[in-house]
């Protein structure tokens, strides 16, 4: 069974267990904070901290996400970790 929703102006089936998921999350009572939903492999901007404005490739999700950053001309990279929620998608 799923739950049904627009997006774009079209219907779109959204499966039940991803509904009760946050629905148990948000009545238990634990902490939780939104987070982007960000799939590893894509281009992120960094929007905190010293690294603001910083684009990077992301190589690692989690509370502590793993960016490379690189100077493809010269073949260079070098990789940082970064709070999660300091990320969006660029």
């Amino acid at each position: 069974m799923a739950t049904i929703v627009s997006f774009d102006g079209k219907l779109a089936p959204v499966p039940d267990h991803e509904v009760e998921g946050v629905r148990r999350l948000v009545t238990s009572g634990l902490q939780y904070d939104p987070c982007p939903f960000i799939k590893e492999g894509s281009r992120v901007e960094v929007v905190h901290g010293p690294l603001k404005g910083v684009v990077g490739l992301l190589v690692k999700k989690g509370p502590n996400a793993r960016l490379v950053l690189s100077v493809d001309l010269i073949s260079s990279a070098v990789a940082v970790t970064v709070d999660a929620a300091d990320v969006k998608a660029y």
